[in-house]
């Protein structure tokens, strides 16, 4: 089916067997069917199967929602365990987190267009093994989809190349959160390459690409399960670091540098974080650890002992404990202001909504390094829902002076999450009493961030169908970003779904990318939303996101964000 296939597993237990073929006619096993017929049908089932074999290493089979309920072949060589323990998980867990947000796209597309074609991508075994995945969609009351999991059609790359992996700090992120709570071991690495801005003006291109490649290179040899990827412009983020081995790790990379083009430039600082979360639960350690992975990203190793890293997840928060008294007072006393940028139609140019932009105001012990930053922060220490119903009040309010005007706000999934957040923001749009917007385009919007992922769906779903009941637009942010994004696609009716923008600024570089914004757009209307695409910064690339498909646009070509027309201010 694939050509010649190489599979490079890493040596360990014996595979589950392939199911045996079907017994031929006249044996014992093939006289157990009552009819010639029903027998006929069973090799042509195992023979299907077996075909399905020479080209797979595993097959599952799953709910239209992904929810596994058929599997068997090589898990227990992969991930230690039988076929019959994935019976009832989601596939995606047998996704490395990275690959995660590829895979929900294809998934969610699979049973509009009756198929998934083959992708590589990374298993979630402890070696992230490379595998060409493909899915086929089974027609009938209740859809399924069945998936093969085999190998590449060429040769694997060494550990060497996997390890040279760019993520983005939210991919990270989550694969670091999946690390934790699933038995991964080492601290979480950090390194920081100081002098990258000069490596960057006296190396080219091609030496700044073997430089991460050999800097990555050997930060997956720091341990038996570590792999290094870089996070943003020479910082690093390091999985499966063996105990006390920052030290070691950082004495190799300097030897690399010092016989590399970049001797004399640059100087490597690295710290290691214990992810150990203490009393504190699984969802408050995520949203600690995607603030300190934010404030690396952003501040660099210094920025991340600045908020207690040295003393871990547990050390983050209880430095954070101290400031957030100061981010309440600044959220309650509105110590902040909103922006609006304008969203249009790509077809017309007209402003069709404008977004609210949070900017806080310096305030002595508020967390300043950056927007995301102090979002983030916000989250950590449980302050999302406070800051979402201070927006939500501000905007409200600029729009009560602004007839005719439509503004969408961003909502935390943690805050959509919560009881009491859905209880004040309902008392406050009874008591703003907002004029309504014209069919097709309500007044208010809300847009989900992806930041942080629901865990109560039925009360998120609660909130969002209330929310709709009282005209109020609903929009997907920063879709495609995160693999949650495509279970809200498929938990939630949505009007709009935000492209992030990083597709958008990608989509020029070839086929393959303009094809994720296409599938995007195609997946969108399969939900009846329409679409909406971010950063678009020229003429360029809003033709390019109209010919996809895409119905609006935002970006600095259509403005930056500003105050909101008509708005007293």
């Amino acid at each position: 089916m694939f050509g010649k296939l190489v599979w490079r597993s890493p040596p360990a237990k014996a595979a589950e067997p392939a199911p045996p073929p079907a017994p031929a006619p006249g044996t014992a096993a093939a006289d157990a069917f009552s009819t010639p017929e029903e027998a006929a049908e069973a090799r042509a089932r195992e023979r299907l199967r077996a075909f399905a074999f020479a080209a797979a290493d595993m097959l599952v089979e799953t709910t239209k929602g992904g929810l596994i309920t058929f599997a068997t072949g090589s898990f227990q060589q992969l991930y230690n365990q039988p076929a019959r323990a994935m019976i009832g998980r989601n596939i995606a867990t047998l996704i490395s987190p990275g690959d995660q947000p590829a895979f929900a796209m294809a998934q969610a597309l699979a049973p509009v267009r009756g198929r998934m074609p083959p992708m590589v991508l990374h298993l979630a075994d402890p070696a992230r093994s490379p595998a060409l995945v493909a899915a086929r969609a089974v027609p009938g009351e209740e859809a399924r989809l069945c998936f093969i999991i085999g190998p590449v059609p060429l040769p694997a790359p060494e550990r060497g190349d996997l390890a040279a992996a760019i993520q983005t700090p939210a991919d990270f992120a989550r694969e670091a959160e999946s690390h934790m709570h699933n038995g991964g071991t080492g601290p979480l690495g950090l390194v920081e390459v100081q002098g990258w801005q000069d490596v960057k003006n006296h190396l080219s291109a091609a030496e700044q690409q073997r430089l991460r490649h050999g800097l990555t290179t050997l930060m997956g040899d720091c341990g038996p399960d570590a792999r290094g990827s870089e996070l943003a412009e020479g910082r690093f983020g390091v999985l499966g670091l063996a105990h006390n081995g920052m030290d070691g790790l950082v004495r190799k990379l300097e030897q690399f540098l010092s016989r590399s083009a970049a001797r004399n430039i640059a100087r490597v600082h690295g710290t290691e974080m214990s992810l150990e979360s203490g009393p504190m639960g699984a969802a408050t350690a995520n949203r600690v650890l995607r603030y300190a992975v934010s404030r690396f990203t952003s501040e660099g190793t210094a920025g991340v002992t600045s908020v207690g890293g040295s003393g871990g997840l547990t050390g983050i928060l209880a430095q954070a404990e101290l400031r957030t008294q100061s981010v309440r007072a600044a959220l309650a006393g509105h110590r902040f202001r909103l922006l609006f940028q304008p969203v249009v139609s790509l077809a017309t140019r007209a402003v069709h909504h404008y977004e609210a932009l949070l900017r806080p105001i310096a305030t002595p012990g508020m967390p300043m390094g950056s927007i995301q930053e102090f979002v983030t922060f916000a989250e950590a220490v449980g302050l999302s829902d406070v800051m979402d119903l201070a927006v939500m009040e501000q905007a409200l309010m600029a729009l009560r002076s602004a007839p005719g005007v439509s503004v969408a706000v961003n909502v935390s999934g943690l805050s959509l999450q919560s009881p009491d957040f859905a209880q004040r923001l309902f008392g406050l749009l009874a008591e703003m009493r907002l004029p309504p917007g014209t069919a097709g385009k309500p007044r208010l919007l809300v847009e989900l961030t992806e930041t942080a992922e629901i865990d109560d769906l039925a009360t998120a779903s609660a909130t969002w169908a209330r929310l709709r009941e009282l005209g109020v637009g609903l929009c997907l942010d920063d879709f495609g970003a995160g693999a949650a994004a495509f279970r809200y696609l498929q938990q939630f009716r949505v009007d709009f779904v935000k492209i992030d923008g990083s597709f958008v600024q990608a989509a020029q570089q070839g086929p393959r990318e303009r094809g994720i914004v296409q599938a995007i757009v195609e997946l969108a209307k399969s939900a009846g939303a329409k679409t909406v695409a971010e950063m678009i910064e020229t003429d360029e690339q809003a033709t390019l996101m109209r010919e996809l498909g895409v119905d609006h646009g935002q970006g600095w070509l259509f403005g930056k964000p500003g105050n909101l027309p008509g708005a007293i201010r």
